[in-house]
């Protein structure tokens, strides 16, 4: 009997390390949003971009207030619009927003996903500026990052929405 139960555990070991090998994940060939940076967008195109979030956020019946912030692919500040009656705190999180957008290239909503997972709980820890909420998004002209906008003031899914308003105006 005792030798049963040793070949049990070992048949049980054997599972779980194959179960264990099953559920990694494959490392993928290409690097994820491998996105070249290109020159800084300007501030008059950055008023440009912000001038289609204000629009969008405005679209009867919409009346989201919004603090609008586009940044150059470094992450510093290009452009800042608040629209009246913004709650003051949307100010540092909409640059929070396109700063996260552009030094990481990709939406601030891939970081909210994720943080959604239990696997996410690292995301805090890759630095201390990162602002893992919908409303950032890279400016992408050409194939090349040109900076970021950021969207804060309503829920995240409204900020994203009215960003992407603005970011739909770069290719």
């Amino acid at each position: 009997m005792p030798r049963l139960t040793s070949l049990s555990l070992v048949i049980a070991a054997v599972l779980a390390v194959t179960e264990a090998s099953a559920q990694q994940p494959a490392v993928p060939e290409q690097m994820p949003f491998d996105v070249p940076y290109g020159p800084s967008i300007t501030a008059d195109r950055a008023a440009q971009v912000v001038q289609a979030v204000v629009a969008e956020a405005r679209r009867p019946p919409r009346n989201w207030k919004l603090a609008i912030a586009v940044v150059d692919p470094n992450g510093d500040l290009v452009y800042f619009y608040r629209m009246d009656q913004t709650q003051h705190a949307s100010n540092n999180i909409a640059i929070g927003k396109a700063r996260t957008a552009a030094r990481f290239r990709r939406p601030t909503q891939a970081f909210f996903d994720v943080m959604q997972t239990p696997a996410g709980a690292y995301v805090s820890t890759l630095d201390p500026t990162l602002v893992a909420s919908p409303g950032g998004i890279p400016l992408v002209e050409g194939g090349r990052i040109i900076g970021a906008i950021g969207c804060s003031g309503a829920m995240g899914s409204q900020d994203h929405v009215a960003c992407q308003a603005g970011a739909n105006t770069v290719r």
